[in-house]
């Protein structure tokens, strides 16, 4: 896979000073910035009840533009722009890691975020060869900073 292109969402927004709060019946509400390539343009906060967050934005017009990003990406999503929002804090968390990050089959990282992560100090490419010998028949997927995704150890065919 190559890069994303840098107009791409996941690309050109990104979320910062992600906060939490556990709730008292055990539910979690949490708020984040969002920001344009690098600037802010509003604050996404989700009261933590299943209703989905809550938007606002201090540049209406990025606003509606982040918005339609959301639906392009995910038509078929209830609340497009949470799918958004969720894929790129785990893109952020993904990112800032200092370990190689991998998942094997029945990980559940689309769903749960589930992933393993490889000894301090090994490389991409190290894990890659790994998982590829152990695993020949595929299945294992190791996580590449430059798509920002979960990707196949073995290339397609």
């Amino acid at each position: 896979m190559s890069p994303l292109p840098i107009s791409h969402p996941h690309q050109r927004y990104s979320i910062s000073g992600y906060q939490e709060e556990e709730l008292a019946d055990a539910a979690v509400a949490w708020s984040c910035d969002l920001l344009r390539y690098g600037q802010s343009f509003g604050l996404v906060t989700d009261h933590g009840h299943g209703e989905g967050a809550d938007f606002t934005f201090t540049d209406s017009g990025y606003g509606a533009e982040f918005l339609a990003a959301a639906r392009e990406l995910h038509p078929g999503a209830a609340h497009p722009a949470d799918v958004l929002v969720g894929e790129l804090a785990t893109i952020r968390q993904m990112n800032s890691l200092d370990q190689v990050a991998y998942c094997l089959e029945g990980d559940r990282f689309e769903e749960l975020g589930e992933h393993r992560l490889a000894e301090p100090g090994r490389t991409f490419a190290d894990v890659r060869r790994e998982l590829a010998a152990r695993y020949p028949d595929g299945g294992p997927r190791i996580w590449d900073r430059n798509v920002s995704a979960m990707v196949p150890v073995h290339p397609p065919h």
